[in-house]
């Protein structure tokens, strides 16, 4: 079940976002000293994120949340037809279309938003799951950063920078 984040869901959010960054699976997806156990602030986010007409929605099963999806709006008037998503499933939810079902309410959510004519997002080139998620549902490879993340034993990765037009000029 798909419905809007609530304030409440601030710890689970962060258990999903702290158990992927501790994973061996995903370790070089994710910087490891990123790990955040501050509920109120991301409540605080929650809220902020709602209160700004942006889109924070989690993925429920058996009423616990497993897998979350942001979209916030840029700020700038110059970008505001813009904006950018990010979202984290728990490892054991992988693999069962619930990031296809999150872009798919994100991409719904944002047909019927005034304005919004890109989606755009980052991701670890190593990361060939999300990759093909993303390429699935109609992402774009628009550009890359090389060797934009160093990890601890000295390898790289690129950040691939992906969009999704709802508007084609």
């Amino acid at each position: 079940m798909i419905r809007s984040a609530m304030e409440v869901d601030a710890e689970a959010i962060i258990d999903i976002r702290n158990s992927i960054i501790l994973s061996e699976n995903t370790t070089k997806f994710f910087v490891s000293n990123n790990i955040s156990t501050n509920v109120e602030k991301e409540a605080d986010k929650i809220r902020k994120n709602i209160e700004n007409g942006n889109l924070f929605i989690v993925y429920e099963v058996d009423r616990k949340v497993v897998g979350y999806l942001v979209f916030n709006r840029y700020e700038q008037q110059r970008l505001q037809h813009a904006g950018s998503m990010s979202m984290a499933i728990s490892e054991e939810f992988c693999n069962q279309g619930i990031g296809t079902k999150l872009i798919t309410f994100l991409l719904d959510w944002a047909k019927k938003q005034e304005n919004v004519e890109k989606i755009c997002l980052g991701v670890v080139s190593i990361n060939d799951r999300a990759i093909k998620v993303y390429e699935r549902m109609g992402f774009l490879e628009e550009g890359r950063q090389i060797n934009q993340i160093k990890y601890e034993d000295g390898s790289y990765s690129d950040d691939i920078v992906m969009a999704y037009y709802l508007k084609q000029n």
